[in-house]
């Protein structure tokens, strides 16, 4: 069976520590990080928090557990520059990726800020990847393409399944991406009808691999064996579902879709 990885915002109401524990559970080989505090979920500072970060550090080595793509990292018309250099060091630290999400709708100053942050990367020794998002100003993996090449073919791509659907996309146009500059795949389904609020789609409210319209399983096939295969996929629970019951519903979905 192909190697897992947990994308935090799967269970986004859990700390790292918690993660690496329930993705261990269920025989996950790989987790993705939130290592700043965010509005989604209970996540510690941990490029200035020494104590909670030896804590993830101890239980990735104890569990055995590599890291995906690390967030946030935002490029926005004010980004904290100081935040994305520490966050950038602590994802070489966990061999993780710098994973960017676009915001700013100037267009001269966010490709800017994205050689920026791809110089920030490269001196901290962590490899880079972008994402294309619904909402942001970097909409598709090929808006994402064009804008990792203006910095160079090392910039690679994260791909989320919810996304190439909502901005139109096919998994043809996934398909015609470079092969070799796919980093990160996450994957989750939902109904082929857009939802009135996409906000809310992407943080909250995806569906299971499997359990929507999206034939997440003709998909899978096209993945490049080199990529990380993750699912991002919160869902919305019934009450008293545990984090652990969220999570594995979602990754026995996607190892039944694979098997």
């Amino acid at each position: 069976m192909r190697p897992l990885c947990l994308d935090h915002l799967s269970l986004y109401d859990v700390t790292a520590l918690e993660l690496i524990e329930i993705a261990a559970e269920l025989h996950c080989d790989a987790v993705s990080l939130f290592v700043t505090p965010a509005p989604l979920g209970p996540y510690r500072d941990l490029t200035t928090d020494k104590a909670a970060k030896a804590e993830v550090l101890a239980a990735l080595r104890d569990n055995g557990l590599s890291v995906g793509i690390v967030e946030p990292f935002m490029l926005q018309k004010d980004t904290d520059w100081d935040l994305l250099e520490r966050s950038a060091a602590l994802a070489a630290e966990l061999n993780g990726t710098v994973n960017a999400l676009c915001f700013d709708d100037e267009p001269a100053r966010l490709q800017a800020s994205f050689g920026r942050l791809a110089e920030i990367s490269r001196a901290a020794g962590a490899r880079m990847a972008i994402e294309g998002f619904t909402l942001s100003t970097v909409r598709t993996p090929a808006d994402a393409l064009a804008m990792a090449d203006t910095v160079g073919p090392e910039i690679g791509l994260t791909i989320d399944t919810l996304h190439v659907i909502r901005t139109g996309g096919s998994w043809a146009d996934f398909a015609a991406l470079p092969p070799d500059r796919i980093f990160h795949v996450q994957i989750a389904d939902g109904p082929r009808k857009t939802p009135s609020d996409l906000f809310q789609e992407a943080t909250v409210a995806r569906l299971p691999p499997g359990q929507g319209e999206f034939d997440i399983a003709s998909f899978v096939k096209l993945v490049p064996s080199h990529a990380r295969l993750a699912v991002e996929a919160p869902f919305r629970a019934p009450p008293g579902m545990t984090p652990l019951d969220r999570a594995r519903t979602i990754i026995e979905s996607t190892r039944a879709l694979m098997a």
